[in-house]
């Protein structure tokens, strides 16, 4: 059977709490501004929208594998304090539900140490994947942690070193994906010669698209995300809609040295403060 990936970002997972219904029972926590309920959605629905749109493709046509390009969560540790670890949490709540196996990555706010993540996920927070013939490098280009604001960690930027250790222990044989949660053609060097490389897979911008880095395509899968605006006197809002942060997903399917790659923007209805919107099923 073919391999076939499913690649999901952003999910943003936190407390249903307000900031001030949490203080109220932990006086040192700090909510997101993007916690409760954003664009009509509950924390809990939307975690269940996620399982259940994956769950569907996975009844298409089976899955190999789900893997998660980062922000799980927004626990910015340790700068919220929140009682609960939601990247923790949204491995229990949701990748543990999954039909078939799924791996993580951690994004900008999901600032917890290797250590922890470690304990909770059973491997660190860059690794690789390997799938038949091709393997998947999981980098992690946050490693400036813990978050120091509400942004998270610190971008850091491809490990070349890590990079290179890993590439090693393959054959130029391999199909190899690089998958991170960001990584920016203008802050960073070209690849090294990599014959093998297919493409790269990134999240954190909320939106699918494709782009190139130093010639190598990348993808952005967008996510089941939002944009953040900020108000003058009011502060930052996330319940205005933007149709290019519609939720979704990116599917890769491999078949020999040939691999096909798409978007898949989810059927949702958004209840915003711009309006409501329902957005349909479509395949970029």
């Amino acid at each position: 059977m073919k391999p076939r990936i499913l690649l999901v970002s952003d999910m943003h997972y936190t407390t249903q709490e307000t900031n001030a219904e949490l203080k109220a029972k932990y006086p040192e926590a700090n909510t997101s501004a993007a916690a409760g309920t954003i664009l009509g959605v509950t924390q809990k629905d939307k975690i269940d929208k996620i399982i259940s749109d994956i769950k569907a493709e996975h009844e298409k046509e089976p899955l190999t594998a789900v893997l998660v390009l980062g922000d799980l969560s927004i626990d910015d540790w340790d700068l919220r304090k929140l009682p609960d670890i939601y990247c923790k949490k949204f491995k229990e709540d949701c990748m543990d539900k999954l039909p078939c196996p799924a791996y993580a990555l951690p994004g900008n706010h999901d600032s917890i140490p290797n250590e922890m993540w470690q304990e909770i996920f059973g491997y660190g927070r860059e690794y690789s994947v390997k799938i038949g013939n091709n393997v998947f490098l999981m980098l992690d280009t946050f490693k400036n942690i813990p978050a120091t604001a509400a942004c998270g960690g610190r971008y850091s930027g491809i490990d070349r070193d890590f990079l290179a250790s890993e590439l090693a222990k393959y054959t130029e044989n391999e199909n190899i994906f690089i998958c991170t949660h960001y990584v920016g053609a203008k802050y960073e060097e070209p690849l090294p010669e990599i014959s093998n490389l297919r493409c790269i897979f990134r999240g954190h911008t909320h939106a699918a698209g494709l782009h190139d880095f130093h010639g190598t395509p990348l993808y952005d899968i967008g996510g089941y995300g939002y944009n953040g605006v900020n108000i003058e006197g009011r502060g930052y809002t996330f319940n205005i809609f933007f149709p290019e942060c519609a939720w979704g997903y990116n599917v890769l399917e491999i078949e020999d040295d040939e691999f096909k790659v798409w978007h898949k923007t989810v059927e949702m209805t958004y209840f915003a403060e711009n309006g409501t919107f329902q957005i349909k099923e479509e395949i970029l």
